[in-house]
């Protein structure tokens, strides 16, 4: 055997473990881009939950708000019986204050109204990895 052809016998597969640590350092970079795809998926996920449950507690005041208008009465708080797309919508609270304006008896009633929209169970954090809730008050002036 001749010096060179020697050399070269017991350099065969040096190539190996540098080829190798790249595939692992490739494979890594490709996960932690996973990781990063899957949280940003799951945070906007929420944020349309969030922005669902916002428009099912909307739903819920302008229902009392018609039953206010309509009644010149706050509806019975509890279930509203509104259910759009799993969000249950319930009436919190409904308060009247009658108001005096004035010397000339202008008469004013004004109801708070408050409302709760949730969705993947009930309490203030629910049992259901997609929990979205939202709540609004509003007040309601009406001159009688």
């Amino acid at each position: 055997m001749t010096k060179t052809s020697s050399t070269l016998f017991h350099q065969r597969g040096f190539a190996l473990p540098a080829v190798a640590f790249l595939i692992v350092i490739v494979a890594l970079i490709i996960a932690g881009l996973e990781r990063i795809n899957s949280n940003q998926t799951a945070s906007s996920s929420m944020g349309l939950q969030s922005t669902r449950a916002y428009y099912a507690a909307y739903s819920g005041v302008e229902w009392a708000a018609h039953h206010v208008r309509n009644n010149n009465s706050c509806p019975a708080t509890g279930d509203t019986g509104v259910n759009l797309n799993g969000f249950q919508v319930s009436l919190e609270s409904c308060s009247l204050v009658q108001y005096q304006e004035g010397v000339t008896a202008n008469n004013v009633n004004i109801y708070e109204i408050r409302v709760l929209a949730t969705y993947g169970g009930q309490g203030q954090y629910g049992n259901s990895p997609d929990f979205s809730s939202r709540e609004l008050t509003v007040s309601m002036v009406i001159e009688i």
